[in-house]
């Protein structure tokens, strides 16, 4: 049997995917984005989104529900930077109605409430119905007395009540309603024009209706809400079109400077970008059986209003879910190639959580993005040609010339010069190369290559020092004898990280670019 050459574009490929989700009747209607790190190149809607029938697309609106947590924490950021709070601060200095139940001494910081560690329990079937609770109602309950399951600054638990106190806490802080603080300070300058408060929807803004099925299999609409108390936690209405522009924004801040167009710092600089997209708390790894029988490792954390996961084959991931009666909603997306999918649904049944993850990962594959691309510092590319000069034939003068103080202190030249004889016995004697053949690459300060011999190859590895100039503080050579598959090597022979003979990492499916000779 051959192989077919010609492959059906991406996007035909997602629709279909996503398009059997309201035919099975999973949902009324369904629309979804994907992108690319310039931000939306695709988008398709199916089913029906209102009373109307009329077929969603990139511009009709949903509520976002637990998304929203990712904008009310940039907004934290935004006060964090104009020196407006600190996030280590108790949220009681912003929050003096917040009052302990008695038994606990500890009061979580706005850190602690924004990341899902600040030891309240969890409370997603709680809060669905006080959506909409006044802010001096939820306060009045607050000072009752508030409840831990686990220490403050502990473990990760997910609580709507402390993220929705944080929010306070940087409207109380700005000076301003929370409302006009996103509107104004991070909406309204990254061009969110189609992002508002659930409360303050403009007349003749097309919205999708939630829904739900009767016991007679016939879709119920949900009146829309109105947040008020929970706004910061849960209360943004938005589009695909705008979600993908937000994702895309966030994750231009682990890509090179200007690389994209979508990098903007007038609202939150690179670097606070990032540090909102960091893990505060890890939450307990797993091993998740996939409906298929297939078996993945979950692991990662929370961040500030985001969860962050590591995938063996691709990497970081940035994700978070929202779900209100009537809605279930998913934005994911790939810092270090800026791919990124959005789906937006209008029934709580179903899981268009994986379906949206699934995509991401097809999008992924058929762009070969790798898990993330390292550039080489120039020293680094330099210095490895002349570590592989010495390996092949010593000299105490260049061995002297690209070494820090360190390698001979950690282990006298004499024996690193006979063990890399011995080495390269085993396996030579060792051949010239007609191009390089890179391995893997931790950072821009290392790298890790193969040099041919008769019987195998050395793998080699330097790592430089983090100071003018750069030396080579590390240097490691292990000999693989030829007939071992490449797959059962190590691909990391640094013993800083002890990762053994073989194993599955990010690290392996990292793009190593060597810098540009020009600058």
């Amino acid at each position: 049997m051959s192989n077919e050459v010609l492959q059906v574009p991406v996007e035909r490929e997602l629709d279909a995917l996503f398009g059997q989700y309201t035919a099975a009747g999973q949902a009324r209607g369904l629309v979804y984005g994907i992108t690319d790190a310039d931000g939306l190149f695709h988008t398709a809607g199916f089913g029906a989104a209102d009373e109307l029938g009329r077929v969603p697309d990139a511009d009709t609106v949903f509520p976002i529900a637990s998304m929203t947590k990712s904008f009310t924490a940039c907004a934290a950021l935004v006060a964090r930077d104009r020196g407006l709070l600190s996030l280590h601060e108790p949220i009681t200095k912003y929050v003096p109605e917040f009052s302990l139940s008695p038994g606990n001494t500890d009061v979580p910081t706005l850190e602690m409430l924004l990341g899902m560690y600040g030891g309240l329990t969890e409370d997603s079937s709680w809060v669905d119905p006080f959506i909409n609770m006044p802010t001096d109602s939820l306060l009045a309950l607050v000072e009752k007395g508030v409840r831990f399951s686990h220490l403050p600054g502990a473990v990760y638990e997910y609580s709507n009540l402390g993220f929705a106190l944080a929010s306070l806490a940087v409207s109380r802080a700005a000076g301003r309603p929370l409302g006009d603080f996103l509107r104004q300070e991070v909406l309204q300058p990254l061009g969110l024009n189609s992002t508002y408060c659930d409360n303050a929807v403009p007349d003749g803004v097309p919205r999708a209706v939630g829904y739900s099925l009767d016991p007679e299999g016939n879709w119920v609409p949900y009146p829309p809400q109105a947040s008020d108390a929970f706004l910061g936690a849960g209360g943004l209405v938005s589009t695909v079109r705008d979600l993908t522009t937000w994702i895309t924004w966030l994750g231009a801040a682990f890509r090179p400077s200007g690389a994209s167009q979508a990098d903007d710092d007038r609202v939150l600089s690179r670097a606070s970008r990032r540090d909102l997209q960091r893990i505060r708390v890890l939450a307990p790894p797993a091993l998740s059986l996939n409906d298929g029988g297939t078996v993945r490792t979950v692991q990662g954390g929370y961040a500030l209003g985001l969860q962050v996961t590591t995938d063996l084959q691709r990497g970081t991931l940035v994700a978070h879910s929202g779900g209100l009666p009537g809605f279930v909603l998913h934005m994911t997306w790939h810092p270090g190639s800026g791919h990124g999918a959005v789906v937006l649904t209008n029934s709580h049944r179903g899981n268009p959580v994986a379906l949206c993850g699934e995509a991401l990962g097809r999008l992924m594959s058929r762009r070969q993005a790798p898990a993330s691309t390292i550039t080489l510092w120039p020293e680094t590319a330099e210095l490895r040609g002349k570590a592989e000069e010495l390996i092949r034939w010593w000299d105490d003068d260049l061995a002297a010339g690209i070494f820090a103080e360190n390698i001979d202190f950690d282990r006298p030249l004499a024996q690193r010069r006979e063990e890399i004889a011995r080495l390269t016995a085993e396996v030579g004697p060792l051949l010239d190369s007609p191009s390089l053949s890179v391995v893997s690459a931790a950072s821009a300060a290392d790298i890790t290559w193969a040099i041919p011999a008769e019987r195998g190859e050395l793998l080699c590895m330097i790592h430089l020092t983090p100071v003018n100039p750069a030396r080579i503080q590390e240097l490691v050579v292990k000999a693989v004898p030829a007939g071992r598959p490449r797959s059962a090597a190590p691909v990391d022979i640094s013993p800083r990280r002890r990762l053994g003979e073989a194993y599955l990492t990010p690290g392996t499916n990292t793009r190593v670019q060597f810098p540009d000779p020009g600058q």
